[in-house]
């Protein structure tokens, strides 16, 4: 009898202790939730800035809030999947471009690049109204003397009488991957059969005498932008945008009279005194663009840049991804024009005026940093 008392005494102790120990827990959670709301409420409400007495809302989100408090989670306990799909979707939002490999405008992909590469550059002039940095001008004014007495205002003034103002906007945008392809006109191109490629671009850039009737399979009949100077000037069919490559003052003056009057008919030679093309799509090339390459690309080798330096650097600027077909020697070390018989190997190479030798680096160097893709 003694005993049962006993046992009944100690199990009523031990229901006692079991409500007090679950009580305290219940209420640890209860004040920590009381505590975690709290914190995020106080964290969120406005607030009066004491030097000023303005009231101030407060900009964090619940989630930084909570991630704040949370601050003490061990730096190796592993993220939860979700989290990591939501990081990773965020630096996929954060690249500049559309395409979902690469970006050209990407500058943290390489040094080497970002250090060339000035994404505030205009490759083109926007209309009568541009502020020419003087030091550029001086320098693109003295590449081929005009001897005329027209300032570059009035020029230019007169030229956009003529064509229309571009509309290019050549901002990378997070929802569009514009891939172009710069077609150089080298012998390395006969029996490439790389035509159904280079039709597939976006842009397709071709340059001064460029023919693809009859060359179909080994350079395509795609063309968005033809680049020319007065002296390599060709008739362009219609809805491809004529790209002048201005040397000198007077080829602007010869742009305007080749789509109007054709009373401009020598530069430094007898040149073609009217051109075919669409007044709408005319794009001309900042002068302070030349300047840039000269300066930021190929490093003053040469007097200046080539017409397919510049196309390569004008299509960085306005391209999300960039292949080069075209370029350089053909297989046999000699240089000449696709479309030619190789009557003159190596006069191609050595113009006088540009570095063949330096640009081909530069061109191999962006290949290797993955800005462009090369086709030899």
């Amino acid at each position: 009898m003694l005993l049962r008392k006993k046992l009944c005494v100690a199990a009523v102790i031990a229901t006692v202790l079991f409500l007090m120990l679950a009580s305290q827990t219940i209420q640890k959670r209860h004040s920590l939730s009381l505590s975690l709301a709290t914190s995020i409420s106080r964290a969120s409400m406005p607030r009066k800035d004491s030097s000023t007495g303005i009231v101030v809302e407060s900009t964090a989100s619940v989630a930084d809030q909570i991630s704040e408090l949370e601050s003490d989670v061990p730096p190796n306990t592993p993220k939860p999947e979700a989290e990591v799909k939501l990081l990773e979707k965020t630096q996929e939002d954060k690249r500049p471009c559309g395409c979902s490999d690469s970006c050209l405008s990407d500058l943290s992909e390489s040094k080497w690049f970002s250090e060339r590469y000035d994404p505030k550059q205009q490759p083109v002039v926007l209309g009568d109204n541009n502020n020419f940095d003087p030091d550029a001008l001086k320098w693109w004014l003295a590449l081929q003397r005009s001897g005329n007495d027209q300032t570059l205002e009035q020029v230019m003034s007169e030229m956009f009488r003529v064509v229309s103002p571009p509309t290019v906007d050549v901002t990378p945008l997070s929802e569009r991957c514009r891939k172009c392809a710069v077609v150089g006109n080298s012998g390395n191109l006969q029996q490439s059969r790389n035509g159904k490629l280079i039709d597939t671009h976006d842009f397709v850039i071709r340059m001064n005498k460029a023919v693809t009737r009859g060359f179909e399979t080994d350079v395509g009949n795609r063309t968005t932008h033809h680049f020319m100077y007065p002296e390599s000037a060709v008739d362009i069919d219609h809805g491809v945008s004529l790209v002048l490559l201005p040397f000198k003052l007077r080829d602007l003056e010869w742009l305007t009279s080749a789509l109007s009057t054709g009373t401009v008919k020598m530069t430094y030679m007898r040149v073609k005194e009217r051109v075919a093309a669409d007044k709408d799509k005319v794009l001309v090339v900042n002068p302070v663009f030349f300047k840039y390459v000269n300066d930021h690309w190929t490093e003053r080798h040469g007097r200046y840049p080539s017409t397919g330096m510049l196309a390569i650097i004008f299509a960085l600027h306005t391209c999300d991804q960039v292949s080069v077909f075209g370029y350089g020697a053909d297989k046999q070390g000699n240089w000449h024009h696709y479309w030619e018989e190789n009557r003159y190997a190596g006069a191609f190479r050595k113009t006088g005026v540009h570095s063949a030798d330096f640009e081909t680096e530069v061109i191999q160097m962006l290949a290797k940093q993955g800005k462009i893709s090369l086709h030899l």
